[in-house]
């Protein structure tokens, strides 16, 4: 186990096994939610430059002290579908179902998606037809604040301008145009209506606003439950030729330089809500454990430790977002997006830890040290994993054999490396996490393929049992 001094001069923890919790684990969120910002931001570039529009959409629903996060989130999101006595309802896969939250009900409303051909009537074009809606990466966040509790809410960033030959999930576009402006107020009056519809019916103390008299609000009198930005190209022209020749050093054009601040907005604003720090009104749930941190060990007085909460109000608001956020997505993309902006990738779990080896991977440590297990375990159980950071900051790192031994462990557990040789266990390091990644994924292929060989001879008989029982009634 690696402790080194970045380049930059910060301690960077290097061949721990990550949980890949983006919801409940610090560290392994910010390198998710870095590694899906920087691939939500060349989707959108790509988009932008081929001839498209963004729309940056924030959707939010009402809520006070006394509503509970779970019960808000199952209306935003969705929820498992159970029986008369509590047990999940499964789907003929064996998957459990879901009833499905505001979130769902927009993406499937046929005002929106259009109707397909039916008997005797020819098929309905709807919303999305005429703004050019190909997909949106959706990012789902919550806060908390002292006057009005749980802030549960979306930051959408929905591709536009798009014409499609088929379904968003499964066509291919084949041209790109700007939807007009009365196209797009049509959407965003449409967006508001269902989204306070829908949220409404789950629970009408959810039902967000659509209209406000406050003199100078920013929702310019439409309501709080839904904020839409539009961002357009200033110069696909430069844009392209930005994105697609080698780079030789030359600085960007002037709107080529207002796309990518536009791109990358919008892709921070969707993703990175690690980012967020306390103004005095809201915390993150993240901030609930810094306060923990600062009042308990860092011996901090809670009238000035960041956030707000006794210790004990804190770990109930940790436990209650912990059992309403767990099990659902964070960040993801609608179906046939990734095609669309010519992305690889998907939403996994697998990926998000890829994200966090990648990272870990790619810094570059000028010094540190390297640790056993046995030596590392000594840190752990005496909680001074910051004491260790801090000699490697110092670069120290003689200091961290001491640090081990006078916690019981063995000096000679410790080995200081240099740059070069840090450099050498980085390779062998990642190269072994490689190997293992791979062949989880070969065991995966492996277990989804008989799962489908076992769906389809579990098909054929029940066919076979249908033509037998058919016969028998013939004869």
């Amino acid at each position: 186990m690696i402790v080194g001094r970045s380049s930059r001069g910060y301690a960077v923890t290097i061949g721990l096994v990550r949980c890949g919790k983006i919801w409940f684990c610090p560290e392994c969120s910010a390198a998710i939610r870095r590694g899906r910002s920087e691939e939500l931001k060349t989707a959108a570039l790509r988009w932008l430059a081929a001839g498209g529009m963004l729309a940056v959409v924030v959707l939010t629903a009402r809520h006070n002290k006394t509503t509970e996060l779970d019960k808000l989130s199952d209306a935003l999101w969705g929820a498992p579908k159970l029986d008369g006595k509590g047990n999940p309802v499964l789907d003929s896969s064996g998957k459990p179902r879901r009833t499905p939250g505001a979130y769902q009900a927009m993406l499937t409303a046929p005002a929106f998606y259009g109707r397909a051909a039916r008997r005797g009537k020819r098929p309905e074009g709807g919303i999305r037809h005429r703004i050019g809606y190909v997909g949106m990466a959706r990012a789902s966040e919550v806060t908390r604040s002292k006057e009005n509790g749980w802030h549960p809410h979306m930051n959408l960033l929905v591709f536009l301008g798009g014409r499609l030959v088929g379904t968003p999930a499964k066509g291919t576009v084949v041209k790109h145009f700007k939807p007009g402006q009365k196209s797009l107020a049509m959407w965003e009056t449409w967006l508001r209506d269902l989204w306070s519809g829908a949220l409404g019916k789950a629970d009408p103390s959810y039902k967000p606003s659509t209209e406000c008299e406050i003199r100078d609000c920013k929702c310019d009198g439409k309501g709080h439950g839904v904020k839409v930005q539009i961002v357009r190209s200033a110069d696909d022209a430069a844009l392209i030729d930005y994105l697609t020749k080698v780079q030789d050093g030359k600085k960007p054009a002037d709107s080529v330089t207002a796309d990518l601040k536009a791109a990358t907005g919008a892709a921070m604003e969707t993703t990175r809500a690690d980012t967020k720090r306390y103004t005095g009104h809201s915390v993150t749930p993240f901030q609930l454990l810094y306060r923990l941190w600062d009042i308990e060990s860092a011996g901090t007085d809670p009238e000035q430790a960041e956030g707000y909460g006794t210790p004990t109000q804190c770990r109930a608001w940790w436990a209650e977002y912990e059992q309403a956020m767990a099990g659902r997505r964070a960040i993801e993309w609608t179906r046939g997006l990734r095609r669309h902006v010519r992305m690889d990738g998907d939403d996994s779990e697998e990926r998000d830890r890829e994200f966090i080896y990648e990272q870990e991977k790619n810094q570059k440590l000028v010094g540190g040290i390297a640790m056993t297990a046995d030596a590392h375990g000594f840190v752990v159980r005496a909680d001074a994993e910051l004491d260790v950071r801090a000699t490697v900051e110092a670069e120290c790192y003689d200091s961290a054999a001491d640090v081990v031994a006078g916690l019981g462990g063995r000096a000679d557990h410790v080995r200081v490396l240099t740059a070069e040789q840090l450099a050498e266990v980085q390779e062998a390091l990642f190269a072994r996490l490689k190997a293992r990644q791979e062949e989880r994924m070969r065991q995966a292929r492996i277990a989804a393929y008989e799962a489908d060989q076992a769906a389809k001879d579990a098909a054929r008989r029940q066919l076979a049992g249908a033509l037998g029982r058919l016969l028998a009634r013939r004869s």
